[in-house]
């Protein structure tokens, strides 16, 4: 269902009820972590707990337009994305020198994209559930949109859940928007291209993550991106029983247990 800003601004509200932001002091190296697009870090908390309790320095901000109103979300670019990124990954190369970029969605662009600009800090990337392509029933009508050029209008489509889980368990502790701008939604399609284009400048050790049954992005996205990174350092694991949010889902202490036995490989 599409909804007007002026009916988004009078009934919007966030669903779930996690944590928008995590930040721990730590070891290095530093994950600094984005979440998905709508969403927050609650995304991501039960995979960031456990590189927490294993030492390790956390950085996981809010990306710009989110955890306030989708309104504000709506017309934020790729670019405010990436450089909201690249900010908190240079204040915390600084604090502690080794960086390990995490992305999650959306998150995985960004962290891919800042990746492909091979900074002297990064350690390391880890990709979960990436978003290089969106299913057909995101991606045609995203693509349509973008081939004919026409200007997308300012509405809202209501979102019928926080996120795609297989385990239903953790779905309340989604923190996110309850709709999706359609303007920001495609930047995220076009970010997909771009992102694509500069996946084989990514030179770091790399873990690509993917649920089997994401509906969001294939797992087929996963296999892709190992195949065209720059990299040959590569490890891909694809999760059987889990769908996009995969750091929420019912093999959540495997992808954590995978992730933390990455970070301690890099040292």
């Amino acid at each position: 269902m599409l909804q007007s800003r002026s009916r988004t601004l009078a009934t919007e509200r966030m669903l779930g009820a996690g944590e928008a932001e995590l930040f721990a002091k730590g070891r290095a190296p530093c994950v600094v972590a984005f979440h998905g697009f709508g969403g927050t870090a609650a995304e991501l908390r039960p995979l960031l707990d456990r590189v927490v309790a294993a030492g390790y320095g956390v950085d996981a901000a809010l990306l710009p337009g989110h955890g306030t109103s989708a309104t504000r979300l709506q017309d934020t670019t790729f670019d405010d994305w990436v450089e909201g990124g690249r900010v908190r990954a240079r204040g915390a190369a600084r604090e502690c020198g080794r960086v390990v970029l995490l992305g999650f969605s959306l998150g995985s662009l960004v962290a891919m994209q800042i990746a492909s600009e091979r900074p002297e800090w990064l350690a390391g990337l880890v990709v979960l559930g990436n978003a290089v392509t969106l299913r057909r029933h995101s991606s045609v009508p995203l693509g349509l949109v973008a081939r004919l050029g026409v200007k997308v209008p300012d509405v809202y489509m209501v979102k019928p859940r926080p996120g795609d889980l297989v385990d239903q368990g953790l779905m309340p502790t989604l923190l996110s928007y309850d709709r999706h701008p359609l303007r920001a939604s495609l930047e995220v399609y076009r970010a997909g291209r771009r992102v694509r284009a500069g996946v084989g400048r990514i030179d770091c050790p790399t873990l690509v993550a993917h649920g089997r049954r994401d509906q969001v992005c294939t797992w087929k996205n996963a296999t892709w991106v190992a195949d065209h990174l720059g990299t040959r350092d590569v490890s891909v694991r694809i999760f059987e029983r889990s769908g996009h949010v995969l750091a929420c889902d019912g093999e959540r202490d495997e992808v954590a247990s995978e992730v933390v036995g990455f970070l301690g490989r890099l040292g």
